[in-house]
């Protein structure tokens, strides 16, 4: 024990200096790069961010004047229909004689149908040039859809209240297109409003007189497809603002009216919310548009950078750290067998022995290592090899207390004295007790099989339900592969024997026993089942220790051996994973399951083992 001791503190001391120093080492210069590489890591992500927003700014305000000269040519697209229908001289003069008819003392109804019916030719004829339209009439001077109506099932006609709002947006337009966003009527919307842009101006002729009020309606994806580009992976965000600085489309609505007068102002670059904005104008039509994109993907990719060089530095530190190991790895060689060596017999490996490579002090350390290994491994054996001895010892006590061997001829005597005064029922159970006593004078190391140690059972019951159980009905079932398994002689006989003794100790009717004996994935599983009086789990745990506590007592005060007997031999034959499990609750019965290996006995072998 003290040289353990001396041994340990050799070990500590000439390794602690030697450990200390390269630790130290290591640490120093591992701190050094991790720094170099956090300030550099630091400086770069600051820089790039600054870079990539100057960069990405420049990007996104080309791709904002793009996408603002694609909706251009929409907008010129619709102003170039509005036009074809306002200057249209067929339409006009149509107009201004459906507006005579209505007027005369008689109308004309054919001839107020045929001009409707002109007027719906031409509309028909330039609305196919512009499928896009959803809506499209053309209203008299008080506001009636007196000369043409055309609505698609998106939206639903404009009601009077639309009217309405409308004309007082074009009141003071003097002929110049109106645009404006407007929540219409919808069959086909959950909400049972579609957003619809609204396009609309006073129908003027060449003498500048008022002859009618057109208005058009789009869906909002006329806008959002030219916007496309701004607004890719849902992570973008647009808004269009007419020329009276209202808005007219956007694909997210502003949190508060501050956001949306802030970006209706934005003159410049700004980065906002984590998103950076920009703004292009049209001198022609006067729209303006405002983008914004987020900069959280940018923000990442510069962490990732900034990660990126973080690693690096800490693999440069590892690599550092490596290399000195390997520089003074022939120094501490000796150490490390050592260290090798006693996590082996830490193990249980103890043959480990190691190598003397030098002639100094680690040397002696060395020695003293493979001859401590040594006497260990030379005091392990004699122990292991009494062990065995006395759980021989112990198996060959608990055999012995099955082997009454003088009562065997003495049953064989009575049990022909019964026959020849014609008492064979007697003579039966006589013959039963004497076959379960031949059965038990067979050595110790003499293995039986399932169908034996079953046949013995069948006995063993068979003198209880004649003798003492009247009311017991017995179930017995035992799988054809596993009559020829070996299994220990008299292993079932105290598990059977302890349902009569305890089990059906206070029940007096209605008794039932099952025994069955499978192969399940090949153990050997045999099963022992009662109706009786059950256990507790304080009793069952008593059952099953092996380490000497007491055991239960019989009615007689003796303690009750037999199914500790079965616990115990099971241990020192086989060992784990076999054993016996004890299921039950009182009142409710019990269910015993031995779990042992399966191994068959050869037929030659079995015959011998009878003989």
């Amino acid at each position: 024990m003290k040289g353990g001791i001396r041994m340990r503190s050799l070990i500590r001391s000439v390794f602690g200096v030697n450990q200390s120093f390269r630790v130290r080492l290591i640490l120093s210069l591992s701190c050094i790069i991790l720094l170099a590489s956090g300030a550099t890591g630091y400086f770069t992500y600051h820089y790039n961010t600054k870079l990539f927003e100057e960069e990405i700014s420049k990007q996104f305000s080309g791709t904002n004047d793009e996408a603002l000269a694609k909706m251009e040519l929409k907008v010129q697209e619709l102003v170039r229909v509005t036009q074809a229908i306002v200057f249209n001289p067929l339409i006009e003069k149509m107009i201004r004689q459906i507006n005579a008819n209505e007027s005369a003392e008689e109308t004309d109804t054919y001839q107020l149908y045929y001009d409707k019916k002109q007027i719906e030719d031409q509309m028909f004829q330039i609305k196919s040039d512009a499928p896009y339209i959803t809506g499209l009439y053309l209203y008299d001077l008080n506001g009636n859809p007196s000369y043409f109506s055309y609505t698609t099932s998106t939206i639903k006609k404009l009601d009077t209240a639309t009217i309405q709002a409308i004309r007082s947006k074009i009141s003071d337009s003097y002929g110049d297109l109106v645009w404006m966003n407007m929540p219409l009527p919808s069959a086909i919307e959950p909400s049972g409003y579609r957003k619809t842009i609204i396009i609309a101006r006073w129908m003027k002729n060449s003498s500048l007189a008022t002859y009618g009020m057109l208005v058009m309606a789009v869906d909002e994806s006329f806008f959002s497809s030219s916007l496309k580009e701004l607004i890719k992976d849902g992570k973008g965000e647009v808004y269009l603002f007419n020329p009276m600085k209202e808005l007219l489309y956007s694909n997210r609505e502003p949190s508060s009216p501050e956001e949306l007068d802030t970006l209706l102002n934005l003159n410049q670059t700004e980065v906002m919310n984590k998103h950076l904005y920009v703004q292009s104008e049209s001198k022609s039509s006067a729209f303006k548009l405002v983008s914004g994109t987020s900069l959280e993907e940018m923000q990442q990719k510069n962490q990732d950078l900034t990660r990126l060089i973080l690693y690096s530095g800490l693999i440069s530190a590892l690599v550092t750290s490596l290399l000195i190991v390997l520089s003074v790895g022939n120094l501490l060689r000796p150490l490390k067998d050592l260290l090798l060596g006693l996590r082996k017999v830490r193990a249980g490996d103890f043959e480990t022995r190691i190598d003397i490579r030098t002639k100094d002090e680690l040397a002696y350390i060395g020695e003293s290592f493979n001859a401590m290994a040594e006497h260990v491994e030379r005091l392990i054996k004699e122990v292991y090899l009494t062990q065995l001895s006395e759980r021989e010892a112990e198996l060959k006590a608990l055999q012995a207390q099955l082997n009454p061997h003088f009562l065997h001829n003495m049953l064989n005597e009575i049990y022909w004295k019964l026959i020849l005064r014609d008492e064979k029922e007697t003579a039966g159970l006589i013959a039963a007790m004497s076959e379960m006593l031949k059965y038990s004078l067979m050595p110790v190391q003499t293995l039986t099989t399932v169908g034996e140690e079953i046949g013995q059972i069948r006995n063993y019951v068979k003198m209880q339900s004649e003798l003492f159980e009247a009311d017991l009905e017995t179930v017995i079932e035992v799988e054809d592969g596993v009559m020829d398994c070996e299994i220990m002689r008299f292993i079932l006989q105290p598990l059977v024997e302890n349902v009569f003794i305890h089990a059906f100790r206070n029940k007096l009717s209605k008794k039932e026993l099952s025994i069955t004996a499978r192969n399940r994935q090949g153990v050997l599983e045999i099963e022992v089942t009662d109706n009786g009086s059950g256990m507790d789990e304080g009793t069952i745990a008593r059952l099953l220790e092996q380490d000497g506590g007491s055991a239960p007592h019989r009615a007689d005060g003796r303690e009750s051996l037999g199914v500790r007997s079965v616990v115990r031999r099971v241990a020192l034959v086989y060992g784990p994973p076999y054993r016996l499990e004890i299921e039950s609750k009182p009142d409710q019965g019990t269910t015993m399951r031995l779990m042992l290996p399966c191994v068959k006995v050869e037929r030659g072998e079995q015959e011998h083992a009878l003989r």
